[in-house]
């Protein structure tokens, strides 16, 4: 029990420092020419307890019928992300759909642990800011407008290079950095994220829910001060154009 309420305290000190968490961006599963789609939701992301709330867009686009491209952005005050990935797909039939895409996102985040009201306690207070490239390829493969509900199930893989740039500081009682504690992370990871979608509605507008994973190669080996969130989850509305 008194490992458990450690793991918890441990935990809740952790949270403030999240420096990546999976994107909860569309699967759109492009399948002819002029095909378009306009995602916007909301997501949570969790490492142990929530701790990342953002509001999502996405934009996708069949140019011809093999070329698509599709632009990402979420933000949640501290954190932020984008991408843009010009993509590929293949229609296997009148219902399914195989995409592949390339690009490159861009993110960061931030934390300010300084309370205010308590400026002589000096347990726990430091900040953490930086930024993230992140060049991928992702595939998807995808069924849509199942049943007369038009069901669409997909799933997603991506696989990237995540380039941190992060700085860890803590401060004394005064707000002072603490020399001897300010830590840097740029260490290169390999990051897989699978992901799985689920729409159903009508043929121009289906709501949605997603779930996405992340593993990141190096994270948890470095200073126990960074950590990453495994887990999002979100919901929202696809308009189909």
């Amino acid at each position: 029990m008194r490992k458990v309420v450690l793991m918890l305290s441990l935990a809740v000190t952790l949270v403030g420092c999240s420096v990546y968490h999976p994107q909860a961006v569309d699967i759109p599963l492009i399948n002819h020419a002029g095909d378009a789609r306009v995602d916007a939701s909301l997501a949570l992301s969790t490492f142990i307890l929530p701790d990342v709330f953002t509001a999502n867009v996405t934009a996708s686009y069949g140019f011809n019928n093999w070329l698509a491209g599709q632009v990402h952005f979420n933000f949640g005050g501290d954190n932020y992300y984008a991408q843009l990935a010009p993509g590929y797909y293949y229609p296997l039939g009148q219902k399914s759909v195989v995409e592949c895409y390339a690009g490159c996102g861009y993110g960061g985040a931030a934390r300010d642990n300084v309370d205010p009201d308590n400026s002589d306690n000096a347990t726990n207070k430091y900040n953490f800011s930086g930024h993230f490239w992140l060049p991928f390829v992702q595939g998807n493969i995808g069924w849509h407008d199942l049943t007369k509900a038009n069901i669409d199930l997909a799933f997603g893989l991506k696989v990237g290079g995540f380039l941190p740039d992060y700085t860890y500081r803590e401060l004394d009682g005064s707000g002072n950095e603490i020399a001897s504690e300010t830590l840097d992370y740029t260490k290169g990871n390999l990051l897989l994220e699978p992901q799985v979608m689920l729409r159903m509605g009508s043929q121009k507008i289906k709501f949605n829910v997603r779930g996405g994973f992340a593993w990141l190669s190096d994270l948890y080996e470095s200073p126990y001060n960074f950590v990453y969130d495994y887990l999002t989850v979100s919901a929202g509305v696809t308009f189909c154009f």
